[in-house]
């Protein structure tokens, strides 16, 4: 009976660790193209990917997005549209 309650307890304490990371990356605003570049390197690794752009890497031609982009379709993710907020927009990505 003990060792069930510990193995709960382990159980719980990862899901719970695994939200709190989940939730800290995704509030994360990135506001220059080498922090979403260094972000995307080191955070992209689930089947589906949000990642969070200020408004000011979002440039008329889009230039900064293909710099950015890049990265991402090198890790095999493609574009799963987007939500526009104030300020920034959540672009969604899924692993293909």
């Amino acid at each position: 009976m003990k060792k069930s309650i510990r193995i709960i307890f382990v159980l719980v304490f990862i899901v719970i660790l695994s939200n709190c990371n989940e939730a800290k990356k995704e509030l994360q605003i990135l506001t220059n193209i080498e922090d979403a570049r260094k972000f995307v390197s080191e955070s992209f690794n689930e089947k589906e990917e949000t990642l969070l752009i200020s408004d000011k890497l979002n440039d008329g031609l889009g230039l900064n997005m293909a710099i950015i982009g890049d990265g991402i379709l090198k890790k095999g993710y493609m574009p799963d549209g987007f939500i526009q907020k104030e300020g920034y927009r959540i672009y969604k990505y899924k692993k293909e």
